[in-house]
């Protein structure tokens, strides 16, 4: 299996220096915790209705990773920077983000019951070469104003939805 490139950044770089805060958008989910990522990631916030698998994007195909069930329409599409052109990622789901800035000592790691990854494993759209379960897209799961959310390895989605359709 080829070695993932990581960003050219490292999260931390995306604290400001006004104590520790950082800026993340909430994006909701269904049958699993709301996703949670750095707002500076986000390059697009687009209305699209239709269950797609890619979508043209300034003149790029960028692959879709949905975060609804078949049977519930989406409503937009959230569109986020990769660490190369070719690794953006868009995606579905329904709802309101929320945007907020949070201290980072606000968000705290949380290990989460055998039943609640059940939950989340069920409703992981299948991502190709997935070897073990262990191997999903969750990176952590946090705590944040009392609410587990998932943060996302995004890397990992990006590069499998590639791999897709190469």
């Amino acid at each position: 299996m080829r070695k993932i490139q990581k960003h050219q950044f490292e999260p931390v770089s995306l604290l400001t220096a006004e104590r520790g805060m950082i800026e993340v958008t909430i994006i909701p989910a269904i049958g699993q915790p709301n996703w949670l990522v750095p707002t500076a990631l986000i390059m697009s916030v687009d209305e699209y209705h239709e269950r797609i698998w890619t979508y043209l994007w300034r003149g790029q195909e960028v692959s879709v990773y949905h975060l609804v069930p078949k049977d519930i329409e989406a409503d937009k599409l959230v569109i986020l920077e990769g660490n190369s052109d070719v690794h953006r990622l868009v995606l579905q789901t329904t709802g309101e983000l929320m945007t907020k800035r949070v201290r980072i000592s606000d968000v705290t790691d949380v290990t989460l019951s055998d039943e609640e990854m059940a939950g989340i494993w069920l409703s992981t759209p299948n991502l190709p070469n997935r070897e073990q379960k262990q191997e999903s897209y969750l990176y952590q799961a946090v705590m944040l104003d009392g609410a587990i959310h998932v943060v996302p390895d995004l890397d990992l989605i990006a590069h499998r939805l590639v791999d897709l359709d190469s």
